[in-house]
């Protein structure tokens, strides 16, 4: 049986990032009330990717729907 790919949170994502050392930080925020929904409070979220060493750049609000996202632009405190 076929391993399934799990695709990390936002703030786990946030902190590889910053450890491989990118300046810029890029995560589509899919906002979902399911309890297998690890990136369920925009703000909340927000605000763990900013305590890594994250300053938000933009946020844009895009699709309808089930499809709906927040595309979330950091670049790395101080930088």
């Amino acid at each position: 049986m076929a391993e399934k790919i799990a695709i990390p949170g936002i703030e786990e994502a946030a902190g590889i990032a910053f450890k491989r050392g990118d300046a810029i930080f890029v995560y589509k925020f899919h906002p979902s009330p399911s309890p297998r929904n690890r990136d369920a409070d925009l703000a909340r979220a927000i605000a763990s990717v900013e305590a890594i060493g994250w300053t938000l750049l933009s946020q844009q609000a895009e699709g309808e729907g089930l499809q709906r996202f927040v595309s979330l632009t950091f670049r790395r405190a101080g930088a």
